[in-house]
């Protein structure tokens, strides 16, 4: 993935530094992996056998954050900033197929997150702390946790399918080294996660999706916002339950699709994502800050290519930029400011029929 993001200062706010801030700073480029396996059986329940299968998956969520600053940001701390998460899943996965017109399936997920930040020296203290020490500059933590999602899928005609899934809202373990400064002693859930969508056959060739999938990020710790629903600095201790946070809000995703089989061996897909946007109040650039690493709106392209037994996967997406502005509190020094981010990707697999 290439990533640009930036934040303006346009009126030299003294506790920023001035001009445009590169906060990709030799982090325009990172890398992740995936792997799996997957295996049909045939499971015979009484007289009669159902098609089922097994799959191990290991993946990296797509929500990575990885910024850093060329130097230090006066209102923050005396080191760059530096932010890295990153979460990790293993899922085992089963799927039965109930008859002609139904199937289900079974996720249990394993979570492994992973947190460091760096920079933030000036909340290191028992006034602005609710665990001095445990607030930046620590390393890389880790906090584990397990989920549960279930599917389901119709086939309504040869044409026309439908499917739905449920993820639940599971706890994921604690950021001890940053407990003194991410919202509830830096607690971890993964959201509570509902899609549903229907998939249409218009010719034997061409196949067309439409999804909504909706995450429940409002109910999470990171929910919490810099701003106070007066308008004013949320001022509370850091690491404090009503601690200064990104200000997550629930979020809905609508995705629509269409593949095209060529011959035997090629297909070749597009897709387009949009996040809707939900409108912050006021001017003031702090609120629901988690918008300014949001991409909106994704475009991808993608061909697969089978011989024989092997499967050949290229896709690239483009993140369409997204612009946010607004000003500083008064309390920090006030100001216009905007920020912007943009990411374009490159994915390739390779699989084997064995």
């Amino acid at each position: 993935m290439n990533q640009k993001s930036s934040f303006n200062n346009h009126d030299n706010n003294l506790l920023f530094p001035p001009g445009k801030l590169d906060l990709t700073y030799k982090y325009k480029n990172f890398l992740t992996g995936d792997a799996a396996i997957h295996k049909q059986v045939k499971l015979k329940m009484g007289s009669k056998n159902f098609d089922s299968s097994f799959s191990l998956v290991i993946y990296t969520l797509p929500s990575v954050t990885k910024l850093r600053t060329k130097r230090p940001i006066p209102i923050a701390g005396t080191t760059p900033i530096v932010l890295r998460n990153k979460t990790q899943v293993i899922s085992a996965v089963f799927s039965l197929k109930l008859n002609a017109a139904h199937s289900i399936g079974i996720s249990v997920d394993c979570f492994n997150f992973s947190h460091l930040r760096n920079g933030q020296q000036n909340s290191d203290n028992s006034l602005r702390s609710v665990s001095p020490g445990h607030v930046t500059n620590n390393g890389t933590d880790y906090s584990r946790g397990v989920g549960l999602t279930i599917g389901w899928r119709w086939n309504i005609t040869k044409r026309l399918g439908f499917g739905a899934a449920w993820s639940k809202k599971s706890y994921c373990g604690q950021f001890r080294k940053y407990r003194g400064f991410e919202p509830h002693h830096a607690r971890n859930y993964t959201p509570n996660l509902f899609g549903a969508g229907f998939s249409y056959r218009f010719t034997s060739k061409l196949l067309g999706r439409l999804e909504v999938l909706w995450s429940n990020l409002g109910n999470l710790p990171g929910a919490n916002n810099n701003v106070l629903s007066d308008g004013s600095l949320n001022r509370n201790k850091r690491g404090s339950k009503r601690s200064p946070g990104p200000g997550l809000q629930d979020a809905t995703f609508i995705n629509i699709g269409a593949g095209y089989q060529v011959n035997a061996m090629l297909s070749l897909g597009a897709g387009y994502s949009h996040r809707i946007k939900l409108p912050r109040k006021g001017s003031n650039i702090l609120s629901h800050t988690y918008t300014f690493q949001t991409i909106y709106n994704v475009l991808s392209l993608g061909a697969n290519f089978n011989y024989q037994k092997h499967d050949l996967f290229l896709s690239m997406s483009y993140g369409f930029k997204n612009r946010v502005s607004g000003y500083m509190p008064i309390e920090i020094g006030g100001g216009r400011f905007t920020a912007e981010k943009q990411n374009i990707s490159l994915a390739f697999s390779w699989g084997y029929k064995y």
